[in-house]
């Protein structure tokens, strides 16, 4: 406990250089957990609108379907094969689906639509997506309406309550054509989704397609992510349809994946180089108060203090210097990053556009996760154990005479 007195009083023996060297490591640790919470925030929500609001992270399709899209290439729905892998310990929902490529028209307009059939309720339980709605009611059971994303709607100039007509190629080369109401219009937040996503109950659009009982996927949903590779081989054992394949998020969406690895390690380099600078500042100083203090080490020593006692002090007072830093800046970083969580940026202007040219929601989210600051307190500890190994040194092989007569 004598030790610890010591080490916090030798600390603040000279303040100003104490609290620059603090300073240096909590602004560090407030950048670095800025950037990391809002590099990992926005990889959440990016993922969350292309991957758990459409995709899902896990599907199940006929083997054939994933390299053409065509809609001959269907599967059975299966009851019994959506309930087994329900039961499957970190899964959250598995949801029928059904979705190909129409022609909407409406008055002179006609564009290329993305039909998608859902189960109403079990998509709005996982998805949340009728909290999307921003005019009209979304679609209920057995509703032979549609809802509408909004840029899709914009672009067509249709409103709710108004009609379209949607033409395609049906199951097995029949003709698929008919009329249908806009029940509502929805904002989602994949910008390419919303210029294309129209959404119906999964019975109409099957009707639609000829295709009863057919679906194009089961889409699964999982409550973590980083669980997806226990649960991807618990699938493939359940599932005895040799015709079938299970599919991660990262197979299908493996654009969205690589911009994530690219900018996730620009990312880490730009944290090493911060850290760098900050460990040789602290290593700079580290070296100039071991200089400074020779005399004052050879006379303690000549007194009686054995070199390792002397060691256990120098070692406490970086730690100390380090975790004023690391703390101060861990407290102040949190509030920022609980801040922008809760009001996130929103990017505009010609960023914005470069966004949405990627498929990508124009927001910079922040992430709340604790690992984020506790990774940060293990790089500056790091640091600090790597930076108290010169003065340790130094006070193991230093001369008492030579340092007794040093100015």
């Amino acid at each position: 406990m004598e030790v610890v007195k010591i080490a916090w009083r030798n600390i603040w023996r000279n303040k100003r250089r104490t609290l620059i060297t603090a300073s240096s490591l909590m602004f560090a640790v407030i950048f670095g957990v800025s950037m990391r919470s809002m590099q990992l925030g926005t990889y959440d929500n990016m993922i969350d609108s292309a991957v758990r609001q459409y995709s899902g992270f896990i599907q199940i399709q006929d083997t054939s379907y994933w390299k053409d899209k065509t809609i001959d290439d269907l599967m059975p729905m299966s009851t019994e094969l959506a309930t087994n892998i329900s039961e499957i310990e970190g899964v959250k929902s598995v949801l029928p689906r059904l979705e190909s490529f129409a022609l909407i028209s409406s008055g002179t307009k006609t564009k290329g639509a993305l039909l998608q059939g859902i189960d109403p309720l079990r998509d709005v339980d996982m998805t949340g997506i009728a909290d999307k709605v921003v005019k009209g009611r979304f679609i209920e059971p057995g509703d032979d309406g549609f809802v509408i994303g909004q840029r899709l709607a914009a672009y067509l100039k249709i409103n709710v309550g108004d009609t379209i007509v949607l033409i395609s190629q049906g199951y097995h080369g029949v003709t698929a054509a008919d009329i249908y109401p806009i029940r509502g219009i929805l904002k989602i937040p994949n910008p390419n989704l919303d210029k294309l996503l129209l959404i119906g109950d999964i019975s109409t659009v099957q009707r639609f397609y000829g295709a009863e009982g057919m679906l194009t996927s089961l889409v699964v949903n999982i409550e973590d992510k980083n669980s997806i590779n226990t649960i991807l081989p618990q699938i493939n054992e359940i599932m005895t349809n040799k015709s079938l394949v299970a599919l991660s998020w990262t197979d299908m969406n493996k654009e969205l994946k690589q911009q994530i690895d690219a900018d996730d390690g620009g990312g880490i380099v730009m944290l090493i180089i911060l850290y760098s600078v900050v460990f040789f500042g602290i290593l700079g100083t580290i070296i100039m108060m071991t200089a400074e203090r020779k005399k004052e080490f050879a006379v303690m020593v000549a007194l009686g203090m054995q070199k390792g006692y002397l060691s256990i002090i120098v070692l406490l007072e970086t730690l100390f210097l380090g975790m004023i830093g690391a703390v101060v800046g861990a407290l102040v970083s949190s509030g920022i990053v609980w801040y922008f969580h809760d009001a996130p940026i929103h990017i505009t202007g010609e960023m914005a556009d470069i966004y949405e040219q990627f498929g990508i929601e124009p927001v910079l989210m922040f992430s709340t996760d604790l690992a984020i600051i506790q990774a940060q307190f293990v790089v500056v500890l790091s640091l600090l154990i790597m930076a108290v190994i010169y003065p340790m040194v130094k006070i193991r092989t230093f001369s008492i005479m030579e340092s007794m007569r040093s100015k």
